[in-house]
């Protein structure tokens, strides 16, 4: 079945009928056979030796560049600039030829970027939390299989596509108390539903009775899930947590995964599908078939920025991207993820409740027209979002900006859009997503 039919037949019906469905709606992602190839070829990859793995590897870099050369204008421009055959590409040292692409220059290059083939596509924006956003294109196709690196990642504690159930906190109930994707046989509720005392009940009664395997999302929201499970004397057993989107303790690891009896594990990926990392016991490992990740150094020892070029999508190929992430070195070789900050950055709601970056980033159009944007609290329950303009806003987009805000929040936190010629910066020029002067 065709992605657009897809969506919009679980899109449009009633939840209580998406449930009775489910068993069915979830084949559609388990027999489809771009699931069912990407899905095998993990396995197959998973029992090879690390010289066939890179080999692998190696052509499907190949591959992308060779595409981008003959269907990507940018690139075309790019590599005869630098004199770059992608056809004579013999190791990954020869990628290094290329320049680095950053997020500004990647948003300066536009349409550039787009592929002149007739790919369908879906488009995504990156929330801005480092500043602009971006707007990606993704082949429709890499919707199976980005689900099958997920669910090849979660094979180890039980998960299985067919059967498993999740929770994922994070996001929008999309108006409703919760948001129940059947394809994925996954609920998702606001992190901020979760944090209203007088919802608990209800969610814990949806929880048990959608009998959930799994609970994914924000580390913040599963976290203070845990504690009002214990604070209540309310258990669930779960085969797995996995933490996303955000930075995590140790301290968090621990408190769910003695709440829930299971495993707790983190995945590392962005808007812009061109990396996927699995995160096991602090050890950050990157997906050889995902796409191809290089280390650059930064000024502080043992610490490197990510580098990365994604293998699942043609219409928007992303080559030596520059994520705003960075990753430690141990002294035992292994890699340790920091995440955009190494302390992260909030805001508190009504009840006290914290807020983190995840909730309130901005993944919308009316983005495109923001320089950069910047939320201040100078009281509990309350802040400022401050947007530095790059086109004028209209009256509409400043409203469903809002709209979008306050979807969110739930009512726990008021935030009232202010437009700024700039917004505030470290002493050393650096962009923060929010001031909170209430902590």
């Amino acid at each position: 079945m065709r992605f657009d039919i897809m969506k919009k037949i679980y899109e449009k019906i009633p939840e209580k009928i998406k449930f009775v469905l489910g068993p069915v709606l979830v084949k559609v992602m388990v027999y489809n056979p771009v699931f069912k190839e990407t899905y095998n070829e993990l396995k197959q990859f998973d029992q090879m030796d690390e010289m066939a793995q890179e080999k692998i590897q190696l052509n499907k870099l190949k591959e992308v560049l060779v595409y981008a050369n003959q269907h990507v204008p940018y690139y075309m421009k790019l590599f005869q600039e630098v004199r770059f055959d992608p056809n004579q590409m013999a190791s990954f040292n020869d990628i290094e030829k290329i320049p680095l692409l950053t997020k500004e220059k990647a948003i300066d290059v536009g349409e550039m970027l787009y592929s002149e083939e007739d790919i369908e596509y879906y488009t995504a924006y990156t929330g801005g939390s480092s500043g602009k956003s971006l707007k990606c294109l993704s082949d429709k196709m890499s919707y199976y299989k980005e689900r099958a690196f997920f669910s090849h990642f979660l094979a180890p504690l039980g998960y299985d596509q067919r059967e498993s159930r999740t929770v994922t906190f994070r996001g929008l109930s999309k108006g409703h108390e919760y948001y129940f994707s059947p394809v994925k046989a996954d609920i998702a509720i606001s992190p901020f539903r979760l944090f209203k005392e007088e919802c608990f009940e209800d969610i814990f009664k949806l929880i048990l009775d959608f009998q959930v395997d799994f609970i994914t999302g924000y580390a913040s929201a599963i976290s203070y899930f845990a504690k009002q499970c214990q604070k209540r004397g309310k258990n669930i057993q779960l085969k797995g947590v996995v933490f996303t989107s955000e930075n995590w303790s140790v301290e968090d690891q621990f408190l769910v995964e003695h709440t829930f009896g299971c495993k707790a594990v983190s995945c590392y990926g962005h808007t812009e599908r061109a990396v996927f990392a699995a995160i096991y016991d602090g050890e950050c490992v990157f997906n050889k078939l995902y796409g191809y990740t290089e280390l650059i150094p930064t000024d502080i020892e043992n610490e490197f920025q990510i580098a990365c070029t994604g293998f699942l999508s043609k219409k928007m190929p992303l080559i030596r991207y520059v994520t705003d992430d960075v990753i430690q070195v141990t002294a035992e070789g292994r890699y340790k993820l920091i995440g955009h900050k190494k302390s992260e950055v909030l805001l508190i709601g009504k009840n006290g409740a914290p807020i983190f970056k995840g909730a309130l980033t901005l993944h919308m159009a009316e983005t495109q027209k923001v320089k950069t944007y910047q939320y201040v609290q100078n009281e509990v329950g309350k802040a400022e979002l401050h947007i530095v303009q790059d086109e004028a806003l209209s009256e509409r987009e400043l409203r469903k900006i809002q709209d979008y805000i306050e979807s969110r929040c739930e009512e726990l936190l008021e935030v009232e859009i202010r437009i700024v010629s700039e917004v505030k910066r470290t002493p050393r020029g650096k962009y923060i997503w929010a001031i909170c002067n209430v902590i």
